[in-house]
C-alpha cells in the first residue's frame, strides 16, 4: 500500500496513509467497540481498505484486538474491534498549591495506580520539582509497569501555562515557577514525551471524556478554589487561544474598587471569590467590628480561619457568614454570565473546594447567571457540579496526552507501537 490512498470517496481526497490510519484508530477508541462495516460507513472508506488496515493493526502493531461479535440481521456476525489498552501506559501528574497527585492509566484512561503527596510549595521551586519527579517515579514503581511500556507524561499545573511551549508562565502557588520550562526539564529527566496544560483545562478535558459533558461539544468548565479558572470547549475541542493561555476567568474584573490581585490588577474575580479572597473579606469585616459567630469560633486567631468555618456558620444562620458566601456566589455568577454571553454554551460544569459551601453559593451562582446572562442563554443553560473525583485534573492531563497520540504529530500511536 502506498503512502497516498486514491480510491473511494474518503480515499479520493488523497489522505496520507498515516492520517487515514489515525482517523480509523481514533474512531475505534471513541466508539469503544466497532465493526469493520461501521468504520467503512462512518468514514466513507472502501471496505477493502478497512480490511487491509485492520489486519495491519492486528498483525504488525497490536494496537487493536477482536472482542466478540456484533449483531447481524442475517449471515455471519461481524467481528467487533477495540483498542488494545495494554499496549502502553501514561503517567498523569497534577501539581496543585496543596497537593500533588500522580496516576498511571492505560490507553483508555483507566486508572491503574494513583498516589497523593503534599506539594509544600513554600519549600521552593527545586524542592517542588524534586517532589514531582518523585511522584512520577513512585507511581511507575508502585504500578509494577515496565518503563519501556510508557508512552509519556501528561501534566496539569495550577497557574498560567503556555501549553504550546510547555512553560509555566505564572504559578501563584509555587514561588519561582515563573517562565519555568517544566516540559523540557521533565522530558530530559524521564526521556519521554511530556505535554503540559493548565489544571482547569485538563479537568475540562476529563469532563468531556468521562463526565456530564460527554455529549456536549460546547460547554465551559469553571474551577473555584485557591484560584479561579475556566476551560472552554468549542465545537468539541478545548480552546487554548493563540498563545495557549485562554480561560483566565479569575482575572475578569468584577469590582472596580476591589482588592489588589496577585496579577497586579484590582477587583479580579480571583482576588474576591477564591478561597484566600473569601478569608480576606471575612477578616476585614471582623476587624471592622462586624458581629459574627465566626469570631467566637476562631477566638480571634485569624490563622485558624477557613472557608469551612465560614460555610458552617452561614448554614447555621450567621448573617455575616451568609452574606460572605452568598456574595461570593454572586461575583462568580457575574463572571460566568459574561463567559456564557461570549461563548453561548448550554452547559456550565463547576469544580473546586469552594463549592463545598453548599446550596448557598450554588443558588447564588445560578440566580445571578439567570439575571445577567442573555435571556435566551439563561433559560437554557444547565449549571452542574462535576461528579468526577479528586484525580480529575491528572486524568485530564493523561487524556490530553492520549489525544496527541491519535493526532498527526511526530509522536503518534503508530510510531509508539513500533512502526506503521
Amino acid at each position: 500500500m502506498s503512502d497516498e490512498i486514491g480510491q473511494g470517496s474518503f480515499e479520493g481526497r488523497f489522505y496520507n496513509k498515516k492520517a487515514l490510519k489515525l482517523k480509523i484508530l481514533d474512531l475505534i477508541r471513541n466508539k469503544g467497540l466497532i465493526t469493520k462495516q461501521q468504520i467503512a460507513k462512518e468514514l466513507g472508506i472502501n471496505i477493502t481498505t478497512v480490511n487491509m488496515l485492520i489486519n495491519q493493526f492486528k498483525e504488525r502493531n497490536n494496537i487493536i484486538k477482536e472482542i466478540g461479535d456484533g449483531s447481524s440481521s442475517g449471515g455471519r456476525k461481524p467481528k467487533l474491534y477495540t483498542i488494545n489498552n495494554e499496549l502502553g501506559y501514561i503517567i498523569g501528574i497534577d501539581i496543585g498549591g496543596t497537593n500533588t497527585r500522580g496516576i498511571l492509566t492505560d490507553l483508555s484512561g483507566n486508572i491503574i495506580h494513583y498516589l497523593k503527596i503534599k506539594t509544600k510549595a513554600k519549600e521552593g521551586k527545586e524542592a517542588v520539582l524534586s517532589k514531582v519527579i518523585s511522584v512520577a517515579n513512585e507511581t511507575i514503581d508502585s504500578s509494577k509497569i515496565s518503563r519501556d511500556k510508557l508512552f509519556g507524561i501528561g501534566m496539569s499545573i495550577s497557574g498560567i501555562i503556555n501549553s504550546y511551549e510547555g512553560v509555566s508562565v505564572f504559578c501563584p502557588n509555587i514561588p519561582g515557577w515563573e517562565n519555568y520550562p517544566i516540559k523540557s526539564i521533565m522530558e530530559k529527566e524521564f526521556n519521554l514525551p511530556v505535554c503540559i496544560d493548565d489544571s482547569v483545562r485538563c479537568a475540562a478535558v476529563a469532563e468531556k471524556r468521562f463526565g456530564i459533558a460527554k455529549d456536549h461539544d460546547n460547554f465551559i468548565f469553571v474551577s473555584i478554589g485557591k484560584g479561579i479558572g475556566m476551560g472552554a470547549f468549542i465545537d468539541g475541542k478545548i480552546y487554548r487561544g493563540s498563545m495557549g493561555l485562554a480561560g483566565e476567568l479569575g482575572h475578569i474584573t468584577v469590582s472596580e474598587d476591589g482588592p489588589l490581585c496577585n496579577c497586579g490588577n484590582k477587583g479580579c474575580l480571583e482576588a474576591i471569590a477564591s478561597g484566600p479572597g473569601i478569608l480576606k473579606r471575612a477578616r476585614e469585616g471582623i476587624e471592622n467590628g462586624i458581629v459574627t459567630s465566626i469570631s467566637k469560633e476562631i477566638n480571634n486567631n485569624f490563622e485558624s480561619l477557613t472557608v469551612e468555618i465560614i460555610s458552617k456558620a452561614a448554614n447555621e444562620g450567621d448573617k455575616y457568614a451568609y452574606y460572605l458566601i452568598n456574595r461570593t456566589g454572586e461575583y462568580i455568577g457575574i463572571a460566568i454570565a459574561a463567559a456564557l454571553n461570549l461563548f453561548g454554551c448550554d452547559l456550565v460544569v463547576l469544580w473546586g473546594g469552594i463549592l463545598e459551601c453548599g446550596d448557598i453559593i450554588l443558588d447564588a451562582i445560578k440566580r445571578t447567571v439567570k439575571m445577567r446572562a442573555l435571556e435566551f442563554i439563561s433559560k437554557r443553560v444547565r449549571i452542574e457540579k462535576t461528579a468526577l473525583g479528586d484525580n480529575i485534573a491528572a486524568l485530564g492531563a493523561v487524556q490530553t496526552f492520549i489525544d496527541k497520540l491519535y493526532s498527526e504529530s511526530d509522536s503518534n500511536i503508530l510510531l509508539k507501537s513500533f512502526k506503521s
